[in-house]
């Protein structure tokens, strides 16, 4: 166990473009944020980022400044070379559509998540990874991913019964879980397949307990099938919402207790069985079609009707089931690993060089309130 925590030595290329991304801002932006006597020039901080100069301290302090992050952040060296370097892959669920600054800024967090595990392997044992490696390519038909989900299904002892907390089951098999609000329509989840030690991050832009569960095996399929892909193909997105559906609801249980009509009868059963396993009205009529309990045109119809409704935006029993599942592990450690250094945790935090409040956002976000 260590207690030098702050880091030292040269500053790293890389951490200022990180900072600069976490914060969404252009080189342009961050000269102009800087304080005057330490400002440089855009060229200049291009220059920084690459490497092909070193930052004298007065303008490592004015970057801290303008980038609102600890001088020792750009020292820090807690995620390997592979993620300093950004050669993760990054899954987005709608890659072409997101504008490049909210990706960058999108795996901004995600380094600062990996900088959070890379600390605390020091002082906390985390769970060890255990997600099961099952390939598939992008011709895969959907029988190879159902295969996939019910190995993991397997693996993890589930069986037929419904996944009581998604991200739980996640974090719980050595995958770091974080949810914030990112403010970002395009990016519902995504996650980063770093095969030390992967991360999915979950946003609550949308508020809804049954999607992004679904968000949430929707990003575990990516890192079941997809590690060793190139992110960006519609194909493998759809691979990871059959896997998804699968996780949550398999093919034989679905066979057997999904309607075969969407008359009134069958939205209640809908309904019902929202309840019980954890998935959208939207998500059981998709499963609906794909079992073949109903056909093609009635599956449109369906939506239509959901649509019609206002349905499509905020479905019956969301409420009723409440807010999403909220990840635990890495608050967790924090804490724990505070404690073993007869610290509190902001302070631990602090000693190590990251930025606090982006960090306690991750560890303990709110959704924000509206004041009347």
């Amino acid at each position: 166990m260590t207690s030098d925590l702050t880091p030292t030595g040269p500053v790293i290329p890389d951490r200022i473009r990180s900072a600069r991304q976490l914060r969404g801002l252009t080189q342009r932006e961050v000269v102009d944020s800087m304080p005057e006597r330490h400002r440089v020039t855009p060229a200049a901080l291009s220059q920084l980022e690459s490497g092909a100069t070193s930052p004298s301290p007065g303008t490592v302090r004015g970057l801290a400044v303008a980038l609102d992050v600890p001088e020792a952040f750009f020292r820090a060296r807690w995620r390997d070379d592979d993620l300093l370097e950004g050669r993760a892959p990054t899954f987005f669920r709608h890659l072409r559509s997101t504008a490049k600054r909210d990706r960058m800024q999108a795996e901004a967090v995600a380094g600062l998540v990996f900088d959070l595990v890379g600390l605390l392997k020091a002082d906390v044992r985390l769970p060890e990874v255990d997600v099961p490696n099952a390939d598939v390519g992008m011709d895969a038909d959907a029988d190879e991913v159902i295969e996939a989900a019910l190995l993991v299904r397997h693996a993890w002892g589930l069986d037929d019964r419904p996944v009581d907390n998604v991200v739980r089951l996640i974090e719980r098999h050595g995958v770091p879980v974080v949810r914030l609000h990112l403010g970002k329509a395009k990016i519902d989840a995504f996650s980063v397949s770093s095969h030390e030690r992967p991360v999915v991050v979950l946003t609550d832009d949308k508020w809804a307990y049954a999607r992004s569960r679904f968000d949430a095996a929707h990003e575990l399929g990516h890192l079941v099938m997809h590690r060793d892909h190139q992110p960006g193909s519609m194909l493998l997105e759809k691979q990871a919402h059959i896997f998804a559906s699968e996780l949550l609801m398999p093919t034989e249980v679905a066979a057997e207790v999904l309607p075969t009509r969407m008359d009134n009868s069958g939205w209640r059963q809908l309904a019902s069985l929202k309840q019980e396993w954890g998935m959208s009205m939207a998500a059981l009529l998709m499963k609906c079609r794909a079992v073949g309990k109903i056909s093609p045109s009635a599956y449109v119809n369906a939506m239509k009707a959901m649509s019609a409704r206002g349905w499509r935006q905020t479905e019956p029993g969301d409420r009723e089931l409440g807010p999403p599942e909220r990840p635990v592990l890495l608050k967790r450690a924090v804490r724990r690993a505070a404690e073993e250094l007869d610290l509190e945790p902001d302070e631990y935090l602090r000693l190590s060089g990251l930025p606090v409040d982006d960090c306690r956002e991750l560890l303990v976000h709110q959704r924000p309130a509206v004041d009347l």
